[in-house]
């Protein structure tokens, strides 16, 4: 009895200390108190208990189990339906302004040199085995998953003939698939124009399940029952209908086996066809107090596959619950209406986001950052999954970063418990478990929306997982998803989107100071790492690593500078400004004693090698490079490699394999350390993000080598002739 009396007393305690803080945050109407001593943020302990016990994990988990019904594709009908649902869900919530915006889809439709897919509709998709038994492998209205996107109408029976990987020519070189049905393991993209478009085989059926840029993760059969997620090739209107069909690694050894023992035919019938489409973006807003104060922009892709619960159901169904937690406390009066507006997104992935810039990239409106969600659900031991936090690119360096580690901190100490001295400071859910969270701050990687918001130069980040052992799979399911770590990260972007939406003159110093703090920290880092590249030179390339190892100090050090400055963004009066420019100059007067550290130890290994410090003489490549200045035409700002590849064609005057070489020998040299996928997919977009009109090419050239990894000059300026050539870019000599 004296025990269960504690405990309620305590429970009292606890909730009289909520009610006490719900009602101060109501009394004092300041959300800021300077940094915490608890929680090393910014916003009061009171408004950070707010937010964490007014959101939900379970009811952001319900969202995620009613958009995993639906096959969510890119143009398709299911994912329009999602979209009308997400809509009415954000009308119900109390949002403004709610619409989805329509973007052109058909095949013919670019949006900066980005092509668009057309509408997908499925009607029936049954793949059977019809000799020596008849037996049904698959079905798309059972899995949507299997059929290929843009499979479209056919109805025949074949032999299966196994081709192995099925996407080199030495496959088929012992076998006849004229008229046949192949079994393959490869992408059926490659292997439909392989087999099908070459060899004249009817269709494919393939066990491929791991993206090639997940093979660091998973391979092949870790997951015997995984369905992967996969594409063919649209065909034109003159073509026949063509299908590809994914099955599991599993069936496709039982079909193996089975063709060991004689012939086995197949029936495949599909009813699907391709039309002029949209890309649906569904808009909505939390009405800024101070109109000319500026944006933040909430972002998350609604599409993919049947049932992509945590890609990406979860982080579209964190940022409804994010924005239904800001419209309650609002509307009840525990928050006053925020000073910016606070724009909700919900996007097809990259292609609605380039769509719904070439309406928005030059609206007259500040954008000061953008929070994006992407697989944010997770139960991290089921999945294998690690939650990260992306910095901003170097070209576009921001208050953000110190702003997002912050919060990262906040929520990895106050989680990292299972049962907190401060049980109101941490996010477990109802449902959800009690497991620990390790989020980690990550060198800037893509894959996400959030690049195309940097690249507009608005600073953007991204909350997501990745490795996830279901990543694009049919296994990707609403029992992967813990209701405990999707309520962290409902927080993280509360406590963010607050930050940023709340935040004034009063507070412009304290987001400046917290920027040199964190940029104080990665300035450290950098410097180490700039120091053991030195130990670890050998004579011959001792050189060319003291110049690197001084370049990339430099580099980091003026970054986080430039960081620093951008709190002004928040500052409407003098002296806030002079604050900001007072911890900038902090961080710059940090380098100088940076350098000296560096320069002592490279002396003294420079002496213990005998090595010779004089770097090499600028080649005339580079002299020339130092001339040429790339700046982008009105407009074009957001076009891709890619897309300027596509636009300027081919020719000799398009040097697009020197371009291209390069790129992948940069690649394959991060590859060889160990840096992941996520960050090498941004690397053939990184150089025309430094391009401003001021920087030479020798200074990008400068700028990638220490972001990422060197690459010539002259390869460079092969780079930005494709976008020159493409119609985007003028390349201006000195």
């Amino acid at each position: 009895m004296n025990l269960k009396r504690s405990i309620l007393t305590a429970l009292m305690i606890t909730a009289a200390g909520l009610s006490i803080a719900f009602s101060q945050v109501r009394e004092t109407g300041s959300l800021f108190d300077g940094l915490s001593p608890r929680t090393g943020l910014l916003l009061t302990d009171d408004v950070v208990v707010t937010l964490i016990q007014n959101s939900s994990g379970d009811l952001a988990r319900n969202t995620v189990a009613r958009l995993s019904l639906w096959d969510r594709s890119q143009v398709t009908p299911g994912y329009r339906r999602a979209a009308e649902w997400m809509a009415e869900r954000a009308r119900e919530i109390g949002l403004k302004d709610v619409a989805i915006e329509e973007y052109p889809s058909d095949g013919k439709a670019q949006y900066f040199g980005n092509g668009t897919e057309r509408l997908w509709k499925v009607r029936k998709g049954e793949l059977w085995v019809t000799s020596p038994f008849r037996l049904k492998l698959t079905s798309s209205d059972e899995m949507p998953i299997s059929l290929a996107r843009n499979s479209t109408t056919a109805d025949v029976e074949a032999e299966l003939i196994d081709v192995g990987e099925g996407t080199s020519d030495r496959d088929y070189a012992s076998v006849d698939v004229k008229s046949k049905i192949v079994l393959a393991s490869g992408s059926p993209f490659v292997v439909v124009m392989k087999a099908v478009n070459q060899k004249g085989a009817l269709g494919v059926l393939s066990s491929a399940v791991v993206p090639s840029f997940d093979l660091q993760n998973r391979l092949p059969g870790d997951y015997p029952s995984q369905v992967g997620w996969n594409s063919i090739q649209a065909p034109r209107d003159d073509q026949p209908g063509r299908f590809a069909f994914l099955i599991s690694s599993r069936r496709a050894q039982e079909l193996k086996g089975l063709l060991k023992k004689g012939p086995v035919k197949v029936r495949a019938t599909v009813d699907a066809e391709l039309l002029p489409g949209s890309l649906d973006v569904v808009s909505g807003v939390i009405p800024g107090a101070s109109p000319d104060a500026g944006e933040v922009v909430i972002t998350a892709h609604l599409d993919h596959y049947k049932p992509g619960a945590n890609d990406n159901a979860s982080g579209s169904a964190a940022i409804l619950e994010m924005a239904r937690t800001m419209r309650s406390l609002i509307d009840a009066g525990t928050l006053p209406p925020p000073t910016r507006t606070i724009r909700f997104l919900w996007v097809p992935e990259y292609s609605g986001t380039w769509a719904w810039f070439s309406k928005h990239l030059n609206d007259p409106v500040r954008r000061v950052l953008e929070l994006n969600f992407d697989m944010v659900g997770e139960n991290v031991k089921s999945t294998n999954a690690v939650f990260s936090v992306s910095y901003s690119p170097d070209a576009n360096p921001s208050f953000l970063n110190g702003l997002a580690e912050s919060i990262v901190d906040f929520i990895n100490r106050h989680n990292d418990d299972r049962y907190p001295t401060r049980p109101d400071l941490q996010a477990v859910s109802l449902s959800g478990s009690r497991d620990r969270i390790g989020i980690r701050m990550a060198p800037y990687m893509t894959g996400t929306d959030h690049e195309l918001f940097n690249n507009a130069g608005i600073p953007g980040t991204t909350l997501g997982v990745f490795p996830d052992d279901h990543y694009h799979s049919s296994l990707d399911s609403i029992e992967q998803v813990d209701a405990t770590q999707l309520h962290r990260a409902v927080v993280f972007g509360l406590i963010g989107m607050t930050t940023a939406a709340y935040a004034g003159d009063a507070q412009t110093a304290d987001l400046a100071w917290q920027s040199l703090l964190y940029g104080r920290q990665r300035a450290a880092d950098a410097e180490s790492e700039a120091a053991r590249s030195l130990l670890a030179a050998t004579k011959a390339g001792f050189a060319s690593a003291d110049m690197a190892a001084k370049a990339s100090l430099r580099h980091v050090y003026r970054r986080e500078q430039a960081a620093v400055a951008t709190c002004a963004a928040f500052a409407s009066h003098a002296e806030a400004k002079r604050q900001v420019e007072r911890a900038a100059a902090m961080m710059e007067g940090d380098l100088p004693a940076a350098e000296k550290r560096l320069e002592s130890l490279a002396a003294a290994r420079a002496k213990e090698l005998g090595a010779v410090r004089t770097g090499a003489a600028p080649s005339e490549a580079d002299k020339r490079a130092a001339r040429l200045v790339p700046d982008w035409e009105p407009g074009m700002r957001l076009m891709s490699i890619n897309g300027a590849i596509t636009k300027a064609g081919s020719g000799k005057d398009v040097p697009i394999l020197k371009a291209q070489t390069a790129l992948i020998g940069a690649m394959n040299a991060l590859r060889a350390r160990g840096v992941g996928e996520l960050r090498l997919m941004g690397l053939a977009n990184a150089p025309a993000t430094w391009v401003d009109g001021r920087r030479s090419i020798l200074e990008i050239a400068e700028a990638m080598a220490v972001e990422y990894a060197p690459i010539a000059a002259d390869a460079l300026e092969a780079y930005f002739r494709i976008f020159e050539k493409a119609g985007a870019m003028k390349i201006m000599e000195k």
